[in-house]
């Protein structure tokens, strides 16, 4: 059953987020770069003035940020085995199913997080 599951899309839970979209009373922005009192600036170079934030968890990984040769498989994911990448001194933690189905969720995170602690040397 794991492996099945570790090859199926992540769901978007709930419905409420795509209706939101879709009458536009959600924007969506690019990767926060900096945050200063009440204004956030992205990596658009837009800013926005907030009184909250919402760090959502349902998110696509993008690892294109890595510019380091051997980092990434053909489909642009990070190489490693439980974390540990085959770059000397670089690491993963919160992959999905860097170990297991909790791998990418908050409360299965600490386990990966001991390994991968336990395995720098």
């Amino acid at each position: 059953m794991g492996r099945w599951l570790s090859r199926q899309p992540d769901p978007i839970f709930g419905y409420d987020l795509k209706k939101l979209l879709q009458k536009g009373g959600v924007q969506l922005k690019p990767r926060t770069e900096a945050i200063e009192a009440h204004v956030i600036s992205f990596a658009d170079n837009t800013t926005i003035r907030v009184k909250n934030v919402v760090w959502a968890t349902g998110f696509y990984p993008d690892y294109r940020w890595i510019e380091i040769p051997d980092v990434h498989d053909d489909k642009g994911k990070p190489i490693h085995q439980r974390g540990i990448s085959p770059v000397s001194g670089l690491y993963f933690v919160g992959t999905p199913w860097q170990h297991s189905r909790g791998s990418a969720l908050i409360g299965g995170i600490g386990r990966d997080a001991e390994f991968v602690v336990n395995s720098i040397k």
